[in-house]
């Protein structure tokens, strides 16, 4: 009797030891987290150091129009394999979508062209990037009301975070 009794409280004690030891702990998440956040960094290579950068040039800031917010940015760009002239952009572009191809961007921007917006058009970025843009102007309140009218228009397929409004850094010149 007394070795099952002693049996059961080694095996008890044993069972308490591996309970409190297993617990973890901030510091054991901050350093899984630490570590999975250099592995990722090393991994980008050339994409962190050159696209990353390029990225982060760009200004993400709000249009401000009769106290309603539109998300903008601010990018440097140009106009894309001759979709249009550079005296047609202006300073509001409405982004419906962006494309690492310059094949696809061109066929929204037909498919656009097609259900009523003529002036659709082609910028790009440096890394390339390549936006399709709606239509463009020089007036906050019209850029306002092209971003809403095209949130509504059913032709046009949005996803997440389109539409969105691009300034360009400066103006493409002719």
């Amino acid at each position: 009797m007394k070795l099952t009794t002693r049996i059961a409280m080694i095996i008890v004690a044993a069972f308490a030891v591996t309970i409190t030891s297993c617990k973890t702990t901030e510091a054991n998440y901050r350093a899984a987290y630490e570590a999975a956040k250099q592995k990722t960094e090393e991994s980008r290579g050339i994409e962190g150091t050159i696209y990353e950068k390029i990225r982060n040039e760009a200004i993400d800031s709000r249009l401000i129009v009769e106290g309603d917010s539109i998300p903008m940015m601010t990018v440097n760009v140009k106009i894309a394999a001759s979709t249009t002239t550079p005296d047609i952009v202006k300073r509001y572009s409405v982004v419906v979508n962006q494309f690492k191809q310059i094949f696809n961007a061109k066929s929204q921007m037909s498919r656009l062209r097609e259900n009523g917006y003529p002036d659709a058009f082609v910028l790009e970025t440096a890394e390339p990037l390549y936006y399709v843009v709606a239509t463009t102007t020089d007036d906050g309140q019209e850029a306002k009301k092209a971003y809403t009218n095209i949130r509504k228009d059913k032709s046009v397929v949005l996803r997440q975070p389109f539409p969105w409004i691009l300034t360009p850094t400066r103006l493409p010149v002719k």
